[in-house]
């Protein structure tokens, strides 16, 4: 469906002026869309249910009040108070109904079945086999977020927009696969970790950089996430930090390096990637309560 098409069936469906909307192009059969849902003043009635699709849509408030009421196959839902902040999640085969009593003004991010299966393929993840929230959602700070920068992008519109839409598009699925994706067991972590293959990917980096010093930037940017998010994520799935982890596993590498006489106490410590012999000690010691020349004779084979 075509921009123009979009604007038209919202228009009609809320009872407001033709919203602005950008179409991403990261999937070929069906884009992912953005529009920006606005009334300055309260209206009598409820909104019009969208033709049943296997489609999923976000409404994310840029102001408050928000939509007051929603209805989702023919039955008034209870839903949280929404704050500045959240994000509201809708199944649009639910043919999901919202008052218009109060003024609203919001990002709708809008996403198909179709879309997020295009987008796994080609991300090298299981399918996502739909988008659920408890209560139909809560807090997203990154939603939220998103939503401010294509509200900031609708405002001033030009060239490289498409291209913006395109990221925003990417950023978008990566978090709702991880916040919101039904992906079969395997594909993700506890709530709140990383998914396998992030995991995966995360710990095959760290492993062959056991001599050098990977920053999480590096890794985190190979995952598909921030810095500060990848950290929380990989303690969650892990149980401790990245930086503890590269620690333990340059231990475990150097006690295989211990096991062959031949190699000397300074070249383990480098090829494990230790400052000098003095850290490695020091390191080493820490984790399994002896020297690495002590633990090397008590393991001589």
């Amino acid at each position: 469906m075509a921009a123009d098409a979009i604007e038209d069936d919202l228009s009609r469906r809320f009872r407001i002026e033709r919203p602005a909307t950008l179409l991403a192009r990261n999937s070929s059969k069906a884009r992912v869309v953005f529009s920006r849902m606005r009334s300055n003043h309260p209206m009598r009635g409820r909104s019009l249910a969208a033709s049943p699709q296997e489609a999923f849509a976000f409404h994310v408030p840029l102001s408050v009040p928000f939509f007051s009421n929603l209805w989702t196959a023919g039955r008034r839902r209870e839903v949280p108070d929404w704050r500045l902040g959240h994000a509201q999640l809708v199944d649009l085969g639910d043919g999901p109904v919202v008052s218009l009593d109060t003024p609203f003004d919001s990002i709708r991010f809008g996403i198909t079945q179709v879309a997020l299966d295009e987008m796994a393929n080609e991300a090298g993840i299981p399918r996502v086999r739909g988008l659920y929230a408890p209560n139909f959602g809560a807090r997203d700070p990154i939603m939220y977020g998103l939503a401010q920068a294509l509200a900031g992008a609708m405002e001033q519109p030009g060239e490289g927009t498409a291209m913006f839409a395109d990221c925003i598009a990417l950023a978008f699925f990566a978090h709702i696969v991880r916040a919101y994706g039904s992906i079969p067991i395997g594909g993700r972590n506890a709530r709140g970790g990383l998914a396998a293959w992030q995991l995966k990917r995360a710990r095959d980096l760290l492993n062959v950089n056991l001599a050098h010093d990977p920053s999480i930037e590096e890794i985190a940017h190979e995952c598909g996430l921030s810095s500060s998010y990848f950290a929380r994520a990989f303690k969650r799935s892990t149980g401790v930090p990245p930086s503890r982890w590269l620690t333990k596993m340059r231990v475990e590498r150097a006690k295989e390096l211990l096991k062959d006489p031949r190699c000397e106490l300074a070249e383990i410590a480098l090829q494990c990637g230790f400052v000098d012999q003095s850290h490695f000690t020091r390191v080493f010691s820490k984790s399994e309560g002896y020297s690495p020349g002590r633990w090397r004779r008590l393991h001589r084979l």
